[in-house]
């Protein structure tokens, strides 16, 4: 099949900033510098001395720490969330006022009351022998904590994996494969347990509940194509904002989505930030365009390297960084206002130019202008869903006809013994038949004949078809011998 060659390019959009205290939530533009301006600011006008600072987000060096539960000084249990929550049996804690964040190597815990603690882990592992070890900030007096277990998160899963699938697999079956393990996993008929093979080989032993959640969830996001496009360049953290944004613009129906991430309400399907389209022009030839056919066409455009992060070796080799990305972070403008707010910030995924081909279907009878859209299948970027590439189709020139609406014109040369006594022709035609076009009378330079339904088909209705219009040519003979000059004069 034929094959074209276009580029693409894509845009960043602007974002919304989000302030939350303790009762209420309120949603409002933050404009440059207000933050500086708020921060510390008492009452009467004078500012506040500043307290220690610390990063607003979690450095990716200490994804190992997020839903991990440690033993502090000898004393009681606390627990890194995953979302930047440390949970303690302390009331400030229990009331949502204590977080934490990290940067390349060093932990930061706003402990409500008890004020900022720095620590530093003795190795960078969720492992039984790791220790955190460190101080509270405002008097020095030391902390530690060791390390008693990491949840399992569906943040971690591979939902292909889950499924039994690649990532190449098409919807269909998607489909067939939660079927298939709903049918396994359902409550009537795996009771308890059931033994599983992990993608490694190894068999272990895991709850016929946990699995049919799993699979659910599996099917939840991979089954819809914006939730799957969401989960493939940024995984479940960038599916669950995508809701979020999604609950925070409104919108109506059930989403069984929501309870996966813990909802207890009505969530609206798909959303996300959605990219910009892109839009490309496709050269078809004029036969493409009367018999209907499947083009190949390639573009180059900046995809999203899965499962890519912190690798470089194997099918990440040429994967390099990708654009800088959006994301929510939290500060805390004084004790109990914690703001969120959208920041540019370096994108721990990793993304590749790569050729991808796209099959144009031109339909019988489509024209110059018609336009060909391809969801979602613009330039990736993490935590985005692409937009469209709308391919318009131009028609290439050609030798024999021009068209015009559904009619075809073409031109044809007559000699002047044809333009006087008539003549019978045969044209090919763009499906290869021979049409002929035949005349008895004179033929006057200039004049066309229509030769009904040998036009293009309508697009619409393809069973019907414009006409061919053939407009004549006179060649005159360049001079004339002294007999035919006599035959003429006969003539006349």
């Amino acid at each position: 099949m034929p094959r074209r060659r276009t580029g693409l390019r894509a845009a960043a959009a602007r974002g919304l900033a989000v302030v939350a205290s303790a009762r209420a939530q309120f949603q409002f533009e933050i404009p440059q510098g207000m933050f500086e301006q708020m921060h510390g600011m008492g009452g009467g006008g004078r500012r506040a001395p500043r307290g220690p600072s610390a990063p607003s987000g979690i450095h990716d060096n200490f994804d190992w720490l997020k839903a991990t539960s440690w033993h502090w000084n000898a004393w009681r249990d606390v627990r890194f969330g995953a979302d930047g929550r440390f949970e303690a049996p302390t009331p400030d804690c229990q009331q949502g006022q204590c977080k934490w964040s990290a940067d390349e190597s060093t932990i930061y815990i706003r402990w409500g009351q008890a004020g900022l603690h720095k620590l530093r882990p003795t190795k960078m592992e969720a492992a039984a022998d790791t220790r955190l070890k460190g101080k509270r900030v405002q008097d020095g007096e030391k902390c530690s904590a060791t390390f008693l277990s990491k949840e399992e998160r569906d943040e971690d899963l591979d939902l292909y994996e889950v499924l039994g699938l690649d990532d190449e697999v098409d919807q269909k079956e998607i489909k067939k494969a939660y079927r298939k393990l709903s049918l396994r996993y359902h409550p009537d008929k795996c009771k308890k347990e059931v033994e599983v093979t992990k993608a490694d080989g190894t068999t272990t032993t895991e709850d016929c509940a946990k699995l049919m959640n799993r699979v659910t969830l599996a099917y939840e996001v991979l089954g819809d194509e914006d939730k799957r496009i969401l989960y493939d360049t940024g995984g479940l953290e960038s599916v669950k904002e995508g809701v979020e944004e999604d609950e925070g613009r409104g919108g109506g129906g059930m989403d069984p989505f929501s309870m996966l991430f813990g909802g207890g309400g009505g969530r609206p399907r798909g959303g996300g930030k959605r990219g910009p389209d892109a839009r490309v022009e496709l050269a078809v030839s004029l036969e493409d365009m009367y018999l209907g056919n499947v083009v190949d066409a390639a573009i180059t455009r900046r995809v999203v390297c899965r499962k890519c992060a912190g690798r470089s070796d194997g099918k990440c080799a040429g994967c390099g960084r990708c654009p800088n990305e959006v994301r929510m972070v939290q500060r805390e403008m004084r004790p109990g206002m914690i703001v969120q707010q959208q920041e540019e910030v370096h994108s721990k995924e990793k993304c590749k130019n790569e050729e991808t081909i796209l099959k144009a279907h031109v339909e019988r009878g489509m024209g110059t202008g018609a336009e060909l859209s391809f969801p979602r299948m613009s330039e990736q970027r993490p935590g985005q869903i692409p937009g469209n590439v709308v391919m318009t189709l131009k028609q290439k020139a050609h030798p024999r006809f021009k068209r015009s609406g559904d009619d075809l014109h073409a031109d044809m040369v007559l000699t002047l013994k044809e333009a006087l006594l008539g003549f019978s022709r045969g044209v090919e035609h763009l499906d290869g038949r021979t049409v002929t076009v035949a005349q008895t009378k004179i033929t006057k330079p200039g004049e066309t004949k229509r030769l009904k339904g040998e036009g293009m088909p309508h697009h619409n209705f393809p069973s019907e078809f414009g006409d061919l219009v053939v407009k004549f040519q006179i060649k005159m003979p360049a001079q004339l011998s002294g007999a035919q000059r006599e035959a003429v004069e006969s003539l006349f």
